[in-house]
């Protein structure tokens, strides 16, 4: 069986930290972002959080034009 590997050529992030480090946050304030806004761009997973590096930018740039 294959895995699939979290690197900076794929677009998926696993785990809250890997995710606030492409965000500029901590795993608090990614907490605080899935709260808050239930349009954000994670999904819980088996284990933990999964997400889309081009939907994360995408959701902040949306926010910040705003």
């Amino acid at each position: 069986m294959r895995t699939i590997k979290q690197a900076e050529d794929h677009d998926i992030v696993w785990t809250l930290e890997a995710i606030g480090k492409i965000i500029n946050r901590d795993k608090r304030a990614v907490e605080y972002l899935i709260n808050r806004y239930p349009n954000f761009p994670v999904k819980k997973a088996v284990g933990g959080y999964v997400a889309s590096r081009k939907a994360l930018l995408a959701f902040l740039l949306e926010k910040e034009d705003a």
